[in-house]
C-alpha cells in the first residue's frame, strides 16, 4: 500500500488518500476523518469550552486536597505549557510527574530542570528497573517494530500512582483530538492488552510485567469504579486542547518568553525523545510510505493552521528521505543491542499479530451502566 502519495485518490481538503485505513469520501471529494473533525470541532466555541475548563479548575480547587491537579510533564512543547497555563494562568497547584524512559532528549532535561523552578511547582520523576525496562523495549521492537507502546504504559503507570498515593482529582494532558495525529488502529495501538501477550511470549513473568503495567481508568471493573466514586477517588482527565486554542507557534513564543524554552527545531515534534525519528523509520518497515506528518498535518489543515499547498510540500519532502537511516538509528541499536537486520522487520510484525480492535472496546456490564446513573447525570447538569 502507498499510505502518502500524490494522486487524484487524495482527500480534496487533508493530504490523506485513498489507501489510509477505513477511508472513504463524499461526492465533493471529502474524506470521513474531515467529516468526523468537523462534527466535533468546527463550531468549536472557544469562550464556552474555556468557561467549562475554570468550572472543572473550580471543582478541583474546592476538594482541597495537597495538588489540585497533575501535569504528566516530559519537558516537550505541549506538556511544558500545560504546565505554565495551569499554575500561571489558573493557579492551580500542580504536581508535575516525568516518566523516566531512558532516551530522554538532552533539551528536555535542560527544560524540565529550568521549567520546575521558575513556575515554582513540586516535580518527580520516576524510573523503572532500567535493566528490565529496556529489556521491554526490546521485545516489542523485536515482535511489535515498535517502542512508543512501552512509553505510553510508562507515563500511564506514573499517573495512576501518584494520583491514587496522593488522592489528586484531576490529570491534565497536552494531547489533543483536534491537532495531534489520531492513527487509527490499523496504524497503531499502544493497548495494554497488546503489550502485555507481546511480553508474555517474549517470555517476562507475571510480576515483572505488573510493574510497568496497572489497569487505566477504563479498564476498571465496575466494583473497582464505583468504589473509587463512593471514596470521592475518582479522578478526570482532560485534554488542555480540547477546551482552548493551541497554536504551536504562539506556544512556541510563551515558553520562550517566559520561561526561556529551548529546542533544537521550531518545526520539530516530540523533542523530549532522543529516539523519536526511529518511529516512522520502523513504522516504515511494516507500512511502505507511510509518514505520521500526514495525520498531524491533516489536523492542522483542518484546524487552519497549515494550508494543503504546505503540506503537500512537506510530506514530498519528507518522502525523499525515508528510507534514508535517522542519525539516531547507530546510538538506538547499541542502546537495545539489536542489529540493523533485527529491525528490518521482513515478517512485518505488527500489533495486529496479537490484538484485534474488538480487544480495546470499553465493556461495561449493566451493573455499572445502572449504578452510575447518578454521576453521568451530574455531569450533564455540570456542563
Amino acid at each position: 500500500m502507498e499510505y502518502w502519495m500524490k494522486n487524484e485518490n487524495m482527500c480534496n481538503r487533508c493530504i490523506l488518500n485513498d489507501q489510509f485505513p477505513s477511508i472513504e469520501f463524499d461526492r465533493n471529494g471529502i474524506c470521513n476523518y474531515c467529516h468526523k473533525w468537523d462534527k466535533e470541532w468546527a463550531e468549536f466555541d472557544y469562550n464556552k469550552a474555556e468557561q467549562q475548563l475554570q468550572m472543572i479548575f473550580k471543582d478541583a480547587k474546592l476538594k482541597k486536597r495537597k495538588y489540585d491537579c497533575m501535569v504528566p510533564y516530559s519537558g516537550g512543547r505541549d506538556s511544558s505549557y500545560v504546565l505554565y497555563l495551569c499554575k500561571k494562568k489558573y493557579g492551580m497547584n500542580p504536581l508535575a510527574v516525568t516518566f523516566n524512559n531512558l532516551f530522554m532528549s538532552d533539551y528536555a532535561l535542560k527544560n524540565i530542570l529550568s521549567t520546575v523552578p521558575k513556575l515554582g511547582v513540586d516535580h518527580v520523576m520516576v524510573s523503572l528497573q532500567p535493566d528490565l525496562l529496556k529489556s521491554f523495549y526490546r521485545a516489542m521492537i523485536l515482535k511489535g517494530g515498535e517502542f512508543c507502546s512501552i512509553c505510553t504504559c510508562g507515563i500511564n503507570y506514573v499517573i495512576t500512582v501518584y494520583q491514587q498515593l496522593f488522592n489528586i482529582p484531576l490529570v491534565l494532558s497536552g494531547v489533543s483530538s483536534r491537532v495531534d495525529e489520531q492513527s487509527p488502529f490499523e496504524v497503531t495501538s499502544t493497548h495494554p492488552s497488546y503489550v502485555r501477550k507481546v511480553l508474555l511470549e517474549s517470555g517476562f513473568s507475571i510480576e515483572d510485567i505488573d510493574s510497568l503495567l496497572v489497569k487505566r481508568q477504563y479498564e476498571l471493573t465496575a466494583i473497582e469504579k464505583i468504589k473509587m466514586k463512593l471514596t470521592d477517588s475518582d479522578f478526570l482527565r482532560i485534554n488542555m486542547p480540547d477546551y482552548l486554542s493551541w497554536n504551536n507557534q504562539e506556544i512556541q513564543e510563551t515558553l520562550e518568553n517566559e520561561l526561556h524554552w529551548q529546542t533544537p527545531d521550531k518545526n520539530m515534534d516530540h523533542i523530549d525523545c532522543r529516539f523519536a525519528p526511529l518511529k516512522t523509520f520502523l513504522k516504515n518497515k511494516q507500512i511502505p510510505h507511510f509518514i505520521f506528518k500526514q495525520e498531524k498535518y491533516s489536523q492542522l489543515i483542518r484546524d487552519g493552521q497549515m494550508t494543503r499547498e504546505e503540506a503537500i510540500n512537506s510530506l514530498d519532502a519528507a518522502i525523499k528521505h525515508e528510507h534514508e537511516p535517522p542519525a539516531e538509528l547507530t546510538d538506538f541499536l547499541n542502546f537495545f543491542d539489536i542489529t540493523l537486520e533485527d529491525i528490518e522487520n521482513k515478517e512485518g510484525h505488527c500489533h495486529l499479530d496479537f490484538i484485534t480492535k474488538e480487544d480495546t472496546f470499553v465493556r461495561e456490564s449493566m451493573a455499572y451502566k445502572f449504578l452510575a446513573i447518578p454521576w453521568k447525570i451530574l455531569r450533564v447538569f455540570r456542563a
